[in-house]
């Protein structure tokens, strides 16, 4: 017969006045939480800053204050800070001068790039870091999307009666842009 001695496990420790062990994960190619929340507070500023492009000319302020809304985003933990900036946004283009196809299609491709790096940002905190394979499966996704979104922008342009030849060098250097980033970037691996 042998003799073992049983060790206690994580709850076990907690009665006996241990503290469980942490785990520490191994990353391969750790990207800082900070780049993130920074990447994402970039990203919401951009949008804002094309969304005020629509109602005037962008000046010193209106860049101040598209880089002031995006560091709210990012310093403000939560799911719903994205949303006021889409609503901002959205408010610009609706109290403007229609949009040109350009500016729609960024917009487009900004809001899609800021919710999904807000919902990132909402899970990781600033001293976390996270592996540079499951940003770029998130950025995978956001370009998959994009391609089909940038052609319903412009088939809603061209219903609602916009003339969309004038810009179309930037739609067709924009569909390519989402058409080679979607296969570019890496697709979802099942893992084992």
């Amino acid at each position: 017969m042998r003799s073992t001695t049983r060790r206690p496990g994580a709850f076990g420790a907690l009665f006996q006045g241990q503290e469980p062990p942490e785990a520490e994960p191994v990353l391969v190619r750790p990207v800082p939480g900070s780049v993130l929340q920074a990447g994402c507070a970039v990203v919401v500023a951009a949008m804002l800053l094309v969304a005020w492009s629509v109602v005037g000319p962008v000046s010193l302020l209106a860049v101040g204050l598209s880089a002031l809304g995006g560091a709210l985003v990012a310093a403000v933990p939560g799911g719903a800070r994205v949303g006021l900036a889409v609503l901002a946004a959205g408010a610009f283009v609706l109290v403007g001068p229609p949009a040109s196809v350009v500016q729609t299609m960024l917009l487009v491709l900004l809001v899609h790039l800021a919710v999904w790096a807000c919902a990132t940002t909402t899970r990781v905190t600033w001293r976390m870091r996270v592996e540079l394979d499951v940003v770029l499966d998130g950025l995978a996704g956001v370009a998959r999307v994009q391609l089909p979104a940038q052609v319903l922008v412009v088939v809603a342009l061209v219903v609602a009666g916009r003339d969309v030849t004038s810009d179309a060098w930037r739609l067709v250097a924009l569909l390519a842009a989402a058409l080679v980033a979607a296969v570019v970037l890496p697709r979802t691996r099942v893992r084992d």
